[in-house]
């Protein structure tokens, strides 16, 4: 199998075409979700007015508080590209009521759905107010605020902490998705899981040789022998494994994140007005499927009277971060990457599987 298959379909051929080691059914949900996050990237950011809502759906579609904006979003069905808004009425760990209304805000339906279990699996450490972590289960919420989120902690106990404030060391990863592989063997139900770090490997032999799979990649990253048993024992209970594909600005087309190697793990690459960003890596069908934008910047939210009182960062209306002493360096910063990239995807796609058959 080549790793060089492009397309040439009405998405562009700056999007690879998938790979066969998904299902059809996969693949051709993939392809939709990537148009619409093309469509997405390519102009400004869609501005609803709620035209046909009632004055109480109105107030809430169009709230800046937290507690309100972390009780709706805006939906895309992929099937059809309509347009949807969900807000929650009721909420339990194991069923979400939400009111359905439509682009402009008329009522369709109340619903039940059962809220996808995602895992964010992330290690890196930020300066600016939240860590790194923290803002990817900030998007995996306010793009999909009904699912069930968990954020593991990667590095147990002071010494961890101290020593290794950057990446975490290839050993201690694979230790703790052992750790969650073990907790799924006992029954803990995980859909998903976010993954937004990468290690890149240099593809330029395979470029020249024009053909080898991703299994050859295997083969040249340390600790990676290791770590695919676990993932396929993770994914034979049922959880998709989704993983940052990298960004690299000098070598993205010939740098290649070597956990993508692995068979069914998917691979999130970022999108920038449209096409694939510069330094989004991994860019082939076989190792990244999906893509997403890479752009955000954090904001100042004000009241109506103009008095601060919160952050936003996914460009989705209203405040997604509490401002404080801590917070407040965030503000004008600019974030973006694959791994912003890969929970904006693992948060559509969830809130699509849970919408399947509703509407």
């Amino acid at each position: 199998m080549s790793i060089l298959m492009r397309t040439t379909s009405q998405v562009g051929k700056e999007i690879p075409q998938l790979a066969t080691r998904f299902t059809p059914e996969i693949k051709k949900l993939t392809g939709q979700l990537n148009k619409i996050a093309i469509k997405e990237t390519k102009g400004d950011r869609m501005v609803y007015t709620f035209p046909k809502a009632t004055p109480e759906d109105l107030k809430r579609l169009t709230s800046l508080k937290m507690e309100d904006t972390y009780k709706r979003t805006t939906w895309t069905n992929p099937k059809d590209n309509k347009v949807y808004h969900l807000l929650e009425e009721e909420r339990a760990k194991d069923k979400v009521k939400v009111r359905i209304l439509d682009q402009d805000g008329a009522f369709v339906k109340n619903a039940e759905l059962k809220p996808a279990n995602i895992v964010i699996f992330d290690s890196f450490f930020s300066p600016r107010g939240f860590t790194h972590g923290e803002m990817m289960e900030t998007f995996v919420r306010r793009f999909n605020p009904f699912a069930n989120v968990e954020r593991l902690e990667h590095k147990k106990g002071l010494i961890e902490n101290i020593k290794y404030r950057g990446r975490l060391p290839m050993h201690l990863e694979l230790k703790r998705f052992q750790e969650l592989e073990q907790k799924m063997a006992k029954g803990k139900s995980v859909d998903f899981i976010s993954v937004s770090e990468s290690n890149l490997v240099d593809a330029s032999d395979v470029i020249k040789e024009n053909g080898k799979t991703q299994q050859a990649y295997v083969a040249q990253s340390g600790l990676i022998t290791q770590l695919r048993p676990v993932f396929e024992s993770i994914m034979s209970k049922g959880a998709r494994i989704f993983e940052a594909a990298g960004n690299e600005s000098d070598y993205a087309k010939i740098l290649v994140s070597d956990r993508l190697a692995i068979n069914g793990v998917e691979g999130v690459g970022s999108l920038r007005h449209g096409k694939i960003a510069s330094d989004s890596c991994s860019r082939n069908s076989v190792f990244t499927q999906h893509y997403e934008k890479r752009d955000f910047k954090a904001r100042l939210v004000n009241d109506k009277n103009g008095n601060p009182i919160g952050i936003n960062v996914t460009g989705l209306s209203g405040t997604d971060i509490p401002l404080n002493w801590k917070t407040k360096r965030m503000v004008n910063h600019n974030f973006g990457g694959t791994s912003y990239a890969t929970p904006v995807r693992v948060a559509k796609l969830s809130l699509t599987q849970m919408m399947e058959g509703v509407l």
